[in-house]
Formats: structure tokens, C-alpha cells, sequence
């Protein structure tokens, strides 16, 4: 009883914390823990631009695909992929900055993401492009990076310096993985961000790496396990995992209050990108995407390809800046997930329409995962006939094209009783 009061208090406590705007959770994943040695990056972003879209790039040396604002009006991106197979993230920081520059001349991070796309191939690159940049930077982030040669890495980026984590160093990363949320390691302790939403993705590594070995951890682990995750493990609690516990218990009614979970209101997008390893096509990458609220939408394949690959509803439509997709997920998110509006009622989550359902709707959470399991079982097969060398890249890029609307139709489906 009292670890429940307790509990409550806590709780309480949290609606009345500032949540900082620019928040994120990533991890990188070597090659060398998993058995087809092609290094993993995830980019879980939470910021206050609800709408998000993908869209294709030529740059001075490479095409590329970046997520963006769909509103947005610079040459920025948030996360990446080229056609050298060189794909980059970034996670804000809020302990590396060590100068007075003004905060009208900060928040480049998606300046240098979209300039660094179009010229560099490797991690190589990436360093000597740092370095020639004009300071200052107008940066204080954690850029973190995979390329076609098998390198894994975040960089700590402040205005004049940046600090190199190789994540295929067993020294630097001794499991094999890098989990970096919103503070850099060789900055000042006292101002971390993010510590909570680091301890909850650290425990659930652990757990998935002890219960896979040296299986592949991939996209459906890393969306299903983190960014759908209800978990937190400084409360000690996992609504995901002991739902109708907590609900017998009386402690619990279905409603939590939406504070230090990696998927929180402010979350956007999340972006798992599965390189390729040395010497292997880097158009083999892949950049599965899910564009909105990961609970309320599902993660689709893409590709920097030949040419404009992207889906229709993934970009921009010809009647409005914004993603299909994107706008059908904030929708869901807006009527089931997050209903109350007034008061503080914005700080609250409908935890029982995403993981139980109600009113005789499926879980939201069963619904992504029915639609994503039909979605791998189309693409897997067309993919590994190209990645094996059964099919050409022409006659791939024609059947994905043609594929890629049943995604579609897959997610309007299996969410129809949402989308009204």
C-alpha cells in the first residue's frame, strides 16, 4: 500500500515537469552481434512538429531519403539514408554547450543532416566534413551514423567539437549496442535530459539481448519492444507487459499519466534503418518508417532506389503539404489515445485502447502488429530474391512500387474501426 501511494505521488508529481520540445531515444546496433553483420540504427523522435513526412533528394554527389517537417520550408532532414549507404540521426543534447552563442543561431542540427547526406559515403567523410564546416556550428546534439563499410558510430557535436563513439569497439560499446537519448556522455552530468526513457531502453536491451543471443534484432523487435513500449523503469512499472495485473490490482483503470515512456504525446516518428554489410549493394538499406505515433501507425519500407521510390502517402500529396499515413495516425492518436483536451487532461494516455481495446474495438497495438506481419510477409521474400541476386535491381524497384499501395489498403483494414 504504501509503494502504491507512493506511486501516486510520483505520478502526480510528473504532470507538472517540463517536457523539453526536442526529445529523443536512439540506439545503434553493431554488426558484429548479429548474424548477417549488418549494423542497425533507430531514431525514436519526439518534438512539438506533429506532422512529418519522407521525402527524395538529389544531392551534389548522392540521392537521398530524409524524414522532414511536413511544413517545413529550409533544406533540413531528421533522419536518413543515401545512396552510398550512408544513413545518419540525431538526438537532441542539453549538456555539451560551452559557449554564448544565441539561440537564434542554434537548432542547425537538420541544416547539417541534409548537407552531410548529399556529400559524404562513410564515417570518413562525415569527420572531414565537420571539420571544414564554418564555426560555429549551431549544434548541440548526438549525430549518430551507419555506412555501406560496416561502421557504426555517434559523434557529440557542440558548436566548435565533436567527440567519436565507435560502436564496433568492444570497448566503447561491450554488448554490442549504444543507447543515447538526450544527454552526451562527455558533457556536464548535472544537466542530463532523458536519463529515464535511457534507464527503461536499457533495461529492455538487456532483456532482448539475453533472450535472443546473438539473434538479429531488427525492426519489428525494436518498434514492438521500444517504441511501443509502456514502460518505466524508475517507477518499476510496465503497463504493456502486466496490464490485467495492474488492473485487478485497482491500482490501475486503463488511463496512465504520459510522462517518461519512450513513446510519449510529443512522439512523432520512429525509423529503424538496417544497413548493409561491406561490399553489398547500399541501395540493399532500408529505411522502415513509421510516420506519426508509433501505436497508431506502422512501419513501411523504403528505399533511396533509382529514382522516386517513395509511397504516395508517405510524402507529400498534391493537395496538401502533409503524409497520408501521418495524417491517419494523428487522427487515431487525437480521438483514441490522447481524447482529453482540457485541463490537464492532454497528459494523460488511454492506455486501454492501446494495449486491451474497448467498445468493442481491437487493441491499436494488435492492429499494428496485424498489419505489419502482412506487410513483411508480402515485402521479405521480394527483398531477399534481390538481395541473393534472383532478381534485378529494375525489375525489384517495378514489383515494390506495385506492392507498396497494399500497405496501404493493409493499415486502412486492419484500422477501420478507428478511421471513421
Amino acid at each position: 500500500m504504501r509503494r502504491k501511494i507512493l506511486l501516486i505521488i510520483i505520478s502526480i508529481l510528473l504532470i507538472f515537469s517540463v517536457i523539453p520540445s526536442l526529445a529523443c531515444t536512439s540506439v545503434i546496433i553493431s554488426g558484429r552481434i548479429s548474424k548477417d553483420g549488418r549494423p542497425v540504427m533507430m531514431k525514436h523522435r519526439d518534438t512539438d512538429e506533429m506532422d512529418n513526412r519522407v521525402k527524395y533528394f538529389i544531392g551534389p554527389k548522392y540521392s537521398f531519403i530524409g524524414l522532414v517537417n511536413s511544413h517545413t520550408t529550409g533544406r533540413e532532414v531528421w533522419n536518413g539514408t543515401n545512396s552510398a549507404g550512408f544513413s545518419i540521426m540525431n538526438t537532441a543534447s542539453y549538456n555539451i554547450k560551452d559557449d554564448d552563442v544565441p539561440d537564434d543561431k542554434m537548432d542547425k542540427e537538420g541544416i547539417l543532416l541534409f548537407k552531410a547526406l548529399g556529400i559524404c559515403a562513410n564515417t570518413s567523410d562525415f569527420e572531414s566534413f565537420l571539420d571544414t564546416l564554418t564555426k560555429p556550428w549551431g549544434v548541440e546534439a548526438n549525430i549518430g551514423i551507419i555506412d555501406a563499410q560496416g561502421n557504426a558510430a555517434y559523434y557529440e557535436v557542440n558548436n566548435h567539437s565533436w567527440v567519436k563513439y565507435d560502436v564496433n569497439d568492444p570497448k566503447v560499446a561491450p554488448y554490442g549496442y549504444r543507447i543515447v537519448t538526450n544527454f552526451s556522455e562527455s558533457g556536464r552530468k548535472q544537466d542530463r535530459k532523458g536519463l529515464e526513457r535511457y534507464y527503461t531502453a536499457s533495461d529492455i536491451f538487456k532483456e532482448l539481448i539475453y533472450s535472443n543471443g546473438n539473434a538479429k534484432i531488427g525492426h519489428n523487435e525494436l518498434f514492438n519492444y521500444v517504441s511501443r513500449s509502456y514502460r518505466n523503469s524508475l517507477l518499476g512499472v510496465d503497463y504493456l507487459k502486466n496490464y490485467d495485473g495492474m488492473i485487478n490490482s485497482g491500482y490501475f483503470n486503463g488511463t496512465a499519466i504520459d510522462q517518461d515512456f519512450i513513446p510519449r504525446k510529443i512522439t512523432t516518428a520512429s525509423i529503424v534503418t538496417e544497413g548493409v554489410k561491406k561490399g553489398e549493394n547500399p541501395l540493399h538499406t532500408i529505411m522502415w518508417t513509421i510516420l506519426g505515433y508509433p501505436s497508431c501507425s506502422v512501419a513501411i519500407p523504403l528505399f533511396v532506389g533509382d529514382g522516386d521510390h517513395l509511397p504516395s502517402y508517405m510524402k507529400k500529396s498534391e493537395y496538401s503539404p502533409h503524409s497520408l499515413l501521418c495524417d491517419y495516425a494523428l487522427y487515431i492518436k487525437g480521438k483514441y489515445v490522447f481524447p482529453l483536451s482540457v485541463s490537464n487532461g492532454s497528459k494523460y494516455v488511454d492506455l486501454a485502447a492501446v494495449i486491451k481495446g474497448e467498445n468493442g474495438r481491437p487493441s491499436l497495438l494488435s492492429c499494428c502488429q496485424k498489419t505489419e506481419q502482412s506487410i513483411d510477409s508480402e515485402f521479405n521474400p521480394l527483398f531477399d530474391q534481390w538481395v541473393n541476386g534472383n532478381m534485378s535491381d529494375k525489375e525489384f524497384y517495378k514489383r515494390y512500387d506495385k506492392m507498396n499501395s497494399d500497405f496501404l489498403k493493409d493499415y486502412l483494414s486492419n484500422f477501420s474501426n478507428f478511421i471513421q
